[in-house]
């Protein structure tokens, strides 16, 4: 049966204070002046952020790193964005040998989610029986699912048409206008 995709047209309202509250959107037509402002407001965070740097970094030729380009480990190393590279560790035990007092670091991993059917498992170490009962009607289910399509694919005559088979037929041209 051939899939068909519809694209429904909808208007969006933004309800906003202030005449450049939303200059660039995708819900609203942008005019001329939407880019002029979004082009000054993007122009003056570099000015701000230029000046931040050299104030910071004097020693940096801002002409050569304030265009707008990201500079990843070594490479900012050696354009004097940064003083060094190092791992979390690694600061940790400089500061200690610093005669700085560390006294708790602690980290907490993100928690992972499941995805798909592990979803519906439980997570951690629940009792065995538990844990067996939720495991074999997960097998049962799959089993069952299994031995149906089995069973219709064994007895599907390929040399009939889907529509027959299933009595289906495209009304997609009925439905769609």
């Amino acid at each position: 049966m051939p899939f068909a995709a519809i694209w429904f047209y909808s208007e969006f309202q933004t309800v906003t204070a202030g005449k450049f509250k939303r200059t660039i959107t995708p819900t609203k037509q942008v005019t001329k002046e939407d880019l002029q402002k979004s082009k000054k407001d993007i122009e003056e965070i570099l000015t701000l952020f230029a000046g931040f740097v050299k104030e910071n970094r004097p020693q940096l030729d801002m002409d050569k790193v304030a265009t707008g380009e990201t500079w990843f480990g070594s490479d900012a190393l050696k354009k004097g964005l940064c003083d060094e590279i190092k791992t979390a560790d690694e600061v940790l035990t400089d500061f200690v040998d610093g005669g700085y007092n560390v006294y708790e670091v602690e980290y907490s991993p993100p928690q992972e989610i499941p995805q798909g059917l592990a979803q519906l498992l439980p997570s951690g170490r629940a009792s065995a029986d538990q844990d067996s009962w939720l495991r074999r009607s997960v097998r049962w289910a799959v089993k069952t699912v299994s031995d149906e399509v089995t069973a219709e694919l064994k007895g599907l005559d390929m040399g009939s048409s889907v529509e027959k088979q299933y009595m289906a037929r495209d009304d997609t041209s009925d439905r769609v206008r």
